[in-house]
């Protein structure tokens, strides 16, 4: 599903701050990350696209030195109302693990509470218009003042690039 990105540079939506764990179990807390863009990418263990993006965007963040930054989250969730089952943390270890991506970089949104924040805060504009709460995969970037400035809903070619530009 290839997308042109969102920019909202000319009005930047503010995201709530948020907490979530890890597949290690560290607590991710984004008030502590002030002052540095936080890169999430939203994926579920069946998503085509997502086997291809997620290891591309895991070696460009390691590159670029900011891997602390980066969040991969599942967010594959009954509150999706979604027809399949939804994903286990024990399907998610699996599939991260057969992409080389360490659980440390892994978080399990388990019941959507990242998701219905970030949907809030305007992240997946494009899923709203089609009246779905989220797009896989889709990558956010939050700026240091906590500000949404990147929305790829659907990656395509060039989507590393386009997160370069705004990181």
């Amino acid at each position: 599903l290839s997308t042109s990105p969102l920019l909202l540079a000319k009005d930047p939506k503010q995201i709530p701050s948020f907490r979530i764990r890890n597949l290690s179990g560290e607590q991710f807390d984004s008030r502590k990350h002030q002052g540095q863009p936080i890169v999430l990418s939203f994926f579920f263990t069946r998503c085509p696209p997502c086997i291809k993006e997620m290891p591309a965007l895991y070696e460009f963040m390691r590159q670029e030195g900011r891997l602390k930054q980066l969040l991969f989250v599942d967010s594959y969730v009954k509150a999706l109302e979604i027809n399949e089952v939804p994903d286990t943390e024990r399907q998610i270890r699996k599939f991260v693990n057969s992409l080389n991506i360490p659980p440390e970089r892994v978080y399990f949104d388990q019941i959507g509470t990242l998701l219905k924040k970030m949907s809030q805060g305007g992240a997946f504009p494009k899923a709203k218009r089609i009246g779905t709460l989220a797009i896989y995969p889709t990558i956010i970037v939050i700026d240091g003042s906590g500000r949404l400035i990147l929305s790829l809903e659907g990656t395509g070619p060039g989507f590393l690039e386009k997160i370069r530009r705004v990181l």
